[in-house]
């Protein structure tokens, strides 16, 4: 069982917004994977990869727009990509500001990585994610656009990398594309990713602060140190809860080894942020059903407990009177379907 990577949870703000902006409510696409509106306005708080990627494409289902993740990626700023965006306008040149970018992206460890590879022309600037078993499209469409709209900050608006090549299949949807893009764009490739002129690589921008970059790098290196010491384990732990609930049992065992740390050293650290593994299993089945309950998706009892991690109806009907005094039946929660 490999290690749960964590990204930024902020970046998921612009697939929220656009699902609000078509009219539709984003909370069961956020409460499905064990989140909140208020989570994704927490500078350092993360959630798993596997949980991102999964949101980015229920986004995209959610306003029946399969080039959503493109689109968004094609208006994003540099500053709604925290200082990793800022690399763009603090260094010398293009390939200074891709070589940065790989080195400081690698390092957040969020599962995804940017390799620059030279190439007699220029570069391939290579985009790789380490998640398997689950739709990747989104992002790397997302990713490769939001990447061209970084360098148009420092290249122009009308910059354009040679080609772009996309691993998935062509969607029929080529022009969109290639307005975003501005480029000839290939599907069914070995790998994602922009292939860049080595005059662009080297051309020097009169539109970029150089004495700016080791403030940048700086407030880069605390952000990194601020993830190794973990401050939303609870949190963390609560999310990697969330993602098997309803499908298999949960032990702490396999959260230690998601999260990388014996299961004694889990068991500790919870300890002092005044929580228990078997607090935190409680509070998400509660959330979970609660959930359920109000949103009346589900009416069926057995059903609830079932998706909140319950053998069966009877065992959560107690577990529901412990919470709150009374049956999951007469609830005032509940909402007929």
């Amino acid at each position: 069982m490999n290690t749960v990577r964590m990204i930024r949870s902020y970046l998921l703000l612009p697939y929220v917004e656009a699902v609000e902006a078509r009219g539709h409510d984003a909370t069961p696409m956020l409460s499905a994977h064990g989140l909140k509106s208020a989570d994704l306005v927490e500078p350092h708080f993360r959630l798993p990869f596997r949980a991102f990627l999964a949101i980015q494409q229920s986004a995209a289902d959610l306003v029946g727009d399969p080039c959503l993740g493109l689109r968004i990626g094609a208006e994003i700023r540099p500053e709604q990509v925290g200082s990793l965006g800022l690399l763009m306008s603090t260094s010398r040149t293009l390939r200074e500001a891709l070589l940065h970018f790989s080195h400081w992206g690698a390092s957040m460890q969020e599962g995804w990585e940017l390799e620059f590879i030279d190439t007699p022309e220029g570069a391939d600037y290579v985009y790789r994610v380490h998640e398997l078993g689950v739709s990747t499209r989104q992002d790397v469409e997302y990713s490769l656009a939001n990447m061209c709209s970084l360098i148009r900050t420092r290249m122009g608006r009308n910059w354009a990398p040679t080609e772009v090549h996309l691993a998935h299949s062509n969607p029929s949807r080529a022009r969109v594309y290639e307005g975003i893009f501005h480029a000839p764009v290939f599907f069914d490739q070995p790998v994602n990713k922009l292939v860049i002129g080595n005059d662009d690589l080297m051309l020097r921008s009169e539109r970029v602060s150089y004495a700016l970059l080791p403030i940048v790098e700086a407030h880069l290196q605390l952000a990194r140190q601020a993830t190794a010491l973990d401050e939303n384990l609870a949190r963390q732990v609560s999310l990697i809860v969330a993602q098997s609930m309803g499908r298999r049992t949960v032990q702490i065992a396999d959260v230690a080894v998601k999260l990388g740390m014996p299961v004694r050293s889990l068991q500790r650290a919870l300890a002092e942020r005044n929580t228990s593994f078997r607090d935190i299993v409680r509070q998400e089945r509660q959330r979970v059903a609660e959930d359920l309950l109000a949103q009346g998706r589900i009416n069926s009892i057995t059903e609830i407990a079932i998706s909140a991690g319950y053998a069966d109806g009877s065992v959560f009907s107690r577990a529901f009177r412990t919470w709150t005094g009374t049956a999951p039946s007469k609830s005032p929660l509940r909402r007929k379907a």
